[in-house]
């Protein structure tokens, strides 16, 4: 007999009475919280299924029949509804510590392969399991999907771990669509290279650049431990900046924003100092008196004034 999927008692035929137990419905809905959202959720929405929070987790059989019919109802590909079916077989897997039901489920329903590995990475990154879900979801034969939302969610829920985003970006090379994600991408790289950040900065479409130019000197100075930011300073103040970038930098540092952070006009004279522009440097006259990544910028300009003598007159 030919398997059919929209028949409940075929897909869960191993318990019909079957539902999620309580302390999964509880870490379901933990883990749904935490993330601002399930990924189940958005490929339900893509099923057409408007409110998908309704239906999962199911908390009782009754619940469980009911998303069953609801999924198979939708007007979506056989193997998108049962991809859905196939993710929520994967809980049921969990609790008895084997894959025996979902494998069922491949088996009758020929289920392709790469739908398989797709809905175990978005699962295991439903569950907070970022480095699992990522040696699926970097899988070749994936074309990324939802990679806006994975990347936000590796650099905002993972910021331990930068790595797993960047590792995820460089693996997969999604093209990027919201400027959301294109923002926690680059605070990912900026956190681990200046140089790279800069670059990538560059490559951005031009009406992004000079807020993203910004957004890395803050990084730098407000962001970076007490032990790396006074190398991190030092490798942004030696980068080529472009004549333009140059007049972004101190704008921002002078005028902008960048007024209020700390080390901030420090960071500007070190540029200052670095490119030759001594006399400019002179006119950072307001820095605090104190020693600032082991250097005391008043001892720093009294010596810059010493060193142009009658050329600063002139």
């Amino acid at each position: 007999m030919m398997f059919n999927y929209q028949n409940f008692d075929e897909i869960f035929g191993f318990d019909p009475d079957c539902s999620y137990d309580d302390d999964a419905v509880a870490e379901i809905e933990a883990n749904r919280k935490h993330l601002e959202g399930l990924f189940i959720e958005k490929v339900m929405k893509l099923l057409g299924i408007k409110r998908p929070a309704k239906y999962y987790p199911p908390k009782s059989n009754g619940d469980l029949r009911n998303l069953h019919k609801t999924i198979v109802e939708t007007g979506g590909a056989d193997h998108h509804k049962i991809s859905v079916l196939y993710y929520i077989l994967l809980e049921f897997d969990f609790a008895t510590g084997r894959r025996e039901y979902s494998t069922t489920l491949e088996e009758n329903a020929f289920l392709p392969q790469k739908y398989q590995i797709y809905m175990k990475g978005l699962w295991h990154l439903d569950r907070q399991e970022f480095e699992l879900a990522l040696q699926y979801l970097t899988h070749p034969s994936l074309i990324p999907t939802f990679a806006d939302e994975i990347l936000e969610v590796l650099v905002r829920r993972a910021s331990q771990n930068l790595t797993l985003a960047l590792s995820y970006y460089h693996t997969v090379q999604p093209t990027l669509t919201s400027r959301g994600a294109i923002e926690c991408l680059f605070s990912a790289i900026a956190r681990t290279s200046v140089t790279e950040a800069f670059y990538f900065c560059r490559g951005q479409p031009e009406y992004m650049q000079r807020h993203m130019f910004q957004m890395l000197i803050a990084l730098v100075l407000n962001n970076s431990s007490p032990d790396s930011v006074a190398d991190r300073s030092v490798e942004l103040v030696n980068l080529p900046f472009t004549p333009e970038e140059e007049a972004w930098f101190e704008d921002y540092l002078l005028h902008g924003d960048g007024r209020a952070l700390k080390k901030g006009r420090d960071t500007l004279m070190m540029r200052m100092i670095g490119t030759g522009n001594f006399t400019d440097s002179l006119s950072l006259k307001s820095i605090h008196n104190r020693p600032i990544v082991g250097l005391d910028w008043g001892k720093l300009s009294g010596a810059v004034e010493g060193g142009l003598g009658p050329r600063l007159e002139s």
